[in-house]
């Protein structure tokens, strides 16, 4: 294949088109449920501050508030960042990532990111299974603890998914495509 950007190049398989357009909407959504619970945590901070140096009363619980609005930003941006390969990238050996040595080596760390994170979802999953068996509560507002574990999990579980994607996608285009940690395409030959 020719090095170029020629629309060949740069064609997808229909399937793949798909998929990719329907997980970038779920993803995007997760996105605007991160952004709106940032906008939440900006809020509720703004609120605890006023309250407790104006008017010393601070928001009840605001401690346990931030640390759920903080999970919850983290991971509901969790599964745009596998989706679009935004992990944070030392590129060390940048020939690594060149030619078909390159699409080999991205290709076992996409399987190899979809079976930890996988793994990592089981052990979530599993905390959150405790954490209902048990009753946890957070402290001062009484939050069921296993609410926020299994939106976690979730999000994990989507995250996963998003990374198969991504895998799917360089399955079926075999030396084309190989994204670089700018999120920009280099053409392989």
């Amino acid at each position: 294949m020719a090095t170029g950007t020629s629309h060949e190049t740069l064609k997808e398989h229909p399937l793949v088109v798909k998929l990719n357009r329907l997980a970038g909407w779920i993803a995007d959504a997760a996105m605007f449920i991160a952004c709106l619970v940032l906008l939440w945590l900006v809020a509720l901070t703004c609120v605890d501050v006023i309250g407790r140096y104006f008017f010393r009363a601070p928001v009840t619980g605001a401690t346990e508030l931030v640390q759920i609005s903080m999970a919850g930003i983290i991971f509901f941006a969790l599964p745009a960042m596998f989706l679009r390969d935004d992990q944070v990238v030392v590129d060390l050996f940048s020939f690594v990532r060149r030619g078909w040595f390159g699409w080999v080596v991205t290709l076992a760390f996409s399987i190899a990111t979809v079976a930890a994170v996988w793994i990592i979802a089981e052990r979530v999953s599993g905390y959150a299974i405790r954490a209902w068996e048990d009753g946890d509560e957070t402290i001062y507002l009484k939050i069921p603890t296993y609410l926020v574990v299994w939106a976690i999990t979730i999000m994990i579980y989507l995250s996963g998914v998003f990374a198969a994607v991504r895998a799917f996608r360089m399955i079926c285009a075999p030396g084309r495509l190989i994204p670089d940690e700018t999120g920009t395409r280099e053409y392989t030959e």
